[in-house]
Parts: structure tokens; C-alpha cells; sequence
């Protein structure tokens, strides 16, 4: 094959033919100092896009390890649903739940399904907080004032065992609406406003 020389062609152009067709180098470098041969280098390398590179079965194993890989991660990163489950509404918040000594807002992807509430925090693959939707028995929402000194909307929801959870998202007022018509549609009881036990709500 003779070489060309296309006087038009734009570096683009031999991008794609290189990424399309490969590019394969052979050299042979060899380092002296006064005529001393020191060191010798014997380079062969391809270079060409990675659709080209499994055609001719280069790099094959490596690309199905790869692949492998990334889909265990995106399995485990997976929102931890049960079988049948369907999610009916999702948006970032954060929770905090009254009981323990650990009161620190946790912020995560909140998720209102069919059968439960429940905040999960893919990073760590943890669920911040959950409860079935019959475990409910009032919610409320009210606004207070946050570090910032801004009001911001807080929904309370009071569980069983006189249990109070809290929640801010980036539309509480949704959340709290599509919870009460989920509840609803189940037929199950609950107490709009009702009175919350005391608690330390900072």
C-alpha cells in the first residue's frame, strides 16, 4: 500500500481514521552515551478505539471484567425495594428521627412507595430511616426556623408507640399531601395536625 497525502484533512479527520482503523507502533530505541550502548527500549503498541480493539480481540478480558464490575456497582446502588414494590413518589431530603442520642439531620433520596416511607442513602448503600404506611397515625407540618435563621417547612409524622419523625425535602408540602392520599387510597387511619409529644426539635 502507498502512502497519500491529503493536503485537506484536519487533525478531527485523523482522529476518527486512527480511532476507526487503529494505529499500530513498532520501535526499537536504543540509548548510548559515547557510543556505550545504556539502555534499550523494544515498544509495540496499538492504538485505536476500544469498538476496534474488541473486533480484532484485544483487550477482550479486560473490557468483560470492566463491564462486570460496573454492574455490581449499579446492582448495589440499586433503591432497596421488595418484591412487588412501587414507588410512588422520590425526591432528596433529609430525616431525623426523636429517639437515640444521635439527632443529626441525614440527608439522602426519600422515597414514598405503596407500603412505606423510607430515606436511603446510596453512597453508604444505607436506609436512613423507613416505616410501613400503617405505622403511621397523624402528620403535620410546620415551619420553623433552621441555622440559617430562614423558615423552612418541616413535616412531622407520628408513629406508633407515640414515635415522631422529621423530615425536610425540597417540596415537603408534596410529601406530605402524596402520603396523605396514599393512606387514604389504603383506607388507613390518620390524624391531620395532631399533638405532637415534646421533644427537642433543634
Amino acid at each position: 500500500m502507498e502512502p497519500v497525502r491529503d493536503t485537506q484533512a484536519t487533525l478531527v479527520d485523523l482522529l476518527d481514521r486512527i480511532l476507526d482503523k487503529g494505529l499500530v507502533i513498532y520501535a526499537d530505541i536504543i540509548i548510548s552515551v559515547a557510543g556505550i550502548p545504556l539502555i534499550g527500549v523494544n515498544l509495540r503498541a496499538a492504538l485505536a478505539g476500544m469498538e476496534t480493539m474488541l473486533k480484532y480481540g484485544v483487550m477482550v478480558e479486560w473490557d468483560g471484567r470492566s463491564r462486570a464490575g460496573e454492574r455490581r456497582e449499579r446492582k448495589k446502588k440499586e433503591v432497596p425495594l421488595t418484591k412487588g414494590e412501587e414507588i410512588i413518589l422520590e425526591m432528596f431530603g433529609a430525616c431525623r428521627d426523636t429517639e437515640g442520642i444521635y439527632t443529626t439531620w441525614r440527608s439522602g433520596l426519600l422515597h414514598l412507595t405503596d407500603k412505606r416511607l423510607f430515606i436511603y442513602q446510596k453512597n453508604f448503600e444505607e436506609v436512613l430511616f423507613q416505616t410501613t404506611l400503617d405505622e403511621i397515625r397523624g402528620v403535620a407540618m410546620k415551619k420553623e426556623t433552621d441555622f440559617s435563621k430562614e423558615p423552612v417547612e418541616v413535616l412531622y409524622l407520628l408513629i406508633h408507640n407515640n414515635r415522631v419523625a422529621q423530615f425536610r425535602t425540597v417540596d415537603t408540602r408534596r410529601l406530605k399531601e402524596a402520603i396523605e392520599e396514599r393512606m387514604k387510597i389504603k383506607g388507613l387511619p390518620f390524624e391531620e395536625n395532631p399533638i405532637l409529644p415534646e421533644f427537642d426539635r433543634r
